[in-house]
């Protein structure tokens, strides 16, 4: 994170016995000198501050790029999940219209029923407003 420049300034900071003793003991634990380690927290906040500063004009990149590699994968997954639901729904028509053909005349009546009952609970289970136990 170090600048290289050729022009070199000293800056004077001035702590509370408490800050430098937690400067001394965190310079010495990563084996750096104070002021190296003052120095990368000092350009660690000015970074923060350039980022905090120019936030309006860093999220549309970030929001674009993201949205770049996600939408392939998420057409991707709306076209599996629309052909999975025709599956669904083929499987479900075909097993009713089974059933229907082994079921006395007289007794459709009451398939016809419990096949519409258990759709609409179906789809009250997929819109979150009932459990599986209910």
């Amino acid at each position: 994170m170090p600048r290289h420049t050729s022009e070199k300034r000293v800056v004077s900071v001035i702590l509370t016995n408490e800050d430098y003793s937690q400067l001394k003991t965190l310079s010495a634990k990563k084996h750096m000198s104070m002021g190296a380690l003052g120095r990368d927290y000092i350009l660690q906040g000015l970074n923060g501050d350039i980022t905090e500063n120019n936030i309006e004009i860093i999220t549309p990149i970030i929001r674009k790029q993201v949205e770049n590699v996600l939408t392939p994968e998420m057409e991707r997954i709306i076209a599996l999940l629309a052909k999975t639901c025709i599956q669904s729904g083929t499987s479900a028509y075909l097993s009713a219209d089974a059933i229907l053909k082994f079921v006395p005349p007289a007794q459709r009546a009451e398939v016809r029923e419990s096949y519409d009952a258990a759709r609409k609970k179906a789809v009250a289970y997929m819109k979150n407003k009932i459990t599986m136990d209910e």
